[in-house]
């Protein structure tokens, strides 16, 4: 009797232990999920892989400015620059140093997809393991020459020689005009040694170089419109898979090739400029966070707020790229045949750098 008296009088007790564990295991749960799902109190650095005053500056400088809005919990946001070999040194710290919680991301060059791919100098990550939060333009590159050069077209460029300038040994302004000498046979002479887009830039208009063998057409369009209004560079040659809209008339580096195997080695070289100002965070990013940074580049690539600011700055906004999308073009980019990633890789490839 006197057992089954305890016996009674445990049960309750039990009851309320389990109910008791039952409230803490919630506690616990809804904490987790409410930190999955905000940002409130945090801070986000938004790292950039290229100097002040350049393209990715600018790119990145716009999203900075909008991301706060489209993040629950409204965090504050830190710009800083990183950067160093056109994107790799801000690619191996997000890959192998930065925090995994979705508190740091970077805005880059597409080319990060393929860096490493390529065999880039001091490229120490895989691509396919970043967390791709989408692209904000589908970039063109464009190769241009001053308006007192003698080279005016494309078809200039197989019979003159064009003086270069260009930055380090991956950016897209030294690897471009390489690799189209390399698989076209034109006569571009590259001058490297120039910090980013805006040097590049001082340096054609003091006439230290006759042209640059590539800059995306966005950042002549935001940083040098008077290039265009007052006809000051011709641009000869489009470093791209498509015509962009602005620019019918001058021929892409494919309606050039010669032969079926050249196009699919420029098309592997340029399939990057698909995704060309790349938002990017670490591997192993919650996929709760991955995706509420995801959808905050959708809401602010729809913002009329955001459209507006860019609108403001000639900051084009072409065609942008999902995250997912972006990871679907980068898996599908190192499953090519490795005789073609081969031959792209020697086609880019910077000697002596």
């Amino acid at each position: 009797m006197r057992s089954s008296l305890r016996r009674t009088l445990l049960r309750p007790h039990a009851a309320l232990v389990a109910l008791s564990l039952f409230v803490g295991l919630g506690i616990v749960e809804t904490r987790a999920q409410t930190e999955a799902t905000s940002y409130a109190g945090k801070e986000v650095r938004v790292l950039i892989s290229h100097p002040v005053g350049g393209g990715y500056d600018t790119y990145a400088r716009l999203f900075a400015r909008h991301l706060s809005r489209h993040l629950p919990g409204n965090p504050s946001i830190i710009v800083q620059n990183m950067p160093g070999a056109a994107g790799v040194v801000m690619a191996n710290y997000l890959y192998g140093q930065a925090p995994r919680d979705g508190t740091v991301i970077g805005l880059g060059p597409g080319s990060m997809g393929t860096a490493a791919l390529f065999g880039a100098a001091g490229a120490r990550f895989d691509a396919r393991e970043f967390t791709w939060i989408g692209s904000l333009n589908s970039e063109v590159a464009v190769s241009v020459a001053w308006h007192t050069s003698p080279v005016k077209k494309a078809e200039d460029l197989f019979t003159q020689e064009l003086i270069v300038g260009a930055a380090g040994a991956t950016d897209q302004s030294n690897i471009y005009p390489n690799a189209v000498n390399r698989v076209l046979g034109t006569k571009f002479k590259v001058v490297p040694g120039y910090r980013g887009s805006a040097e590049n830039a001082l340096a054609l208009e003091r006439g230290e170089v006759a042209g640059i063998g590539g800059i995306n057409f966005s950042t002549i369009q935001s940083m040098r419109p008077d290039w265009l209004r007052g006809a000051q560079v011709n641009i000869l040659l489009q470093l791209s898979l498509e015509r962009h809209p602005e620019l019918p008339d001058v021929p892409t580096v494919l309606e050039l090739a010669r032969n079926d195997a050249d196009k699919r080695v420029l098309r592997l070289v340029f399939a990057q400029s698909q995704m060309g100002r790349a938002i990017f965070g670490p591997p192993g990013i919650a996929a709760g966070r991955a995706q509420l940074l995801r959808s905050a580049f959708q809401a602010i690539v729809s913002d009329p707020e955001f459209l507006a600011d860019a609108n403001k700055g000639s900051i084009e906004i072409n065609q942008p790229m999902r995250g997912e999308d972006m990871a679907r073009l980068v898996g599908t980019l190192h499953s090519t045949s490795p005789e073609l990633v081969k031959r792209a890789s020697e086609a880019i490839a910077v000697v002596g750098q």
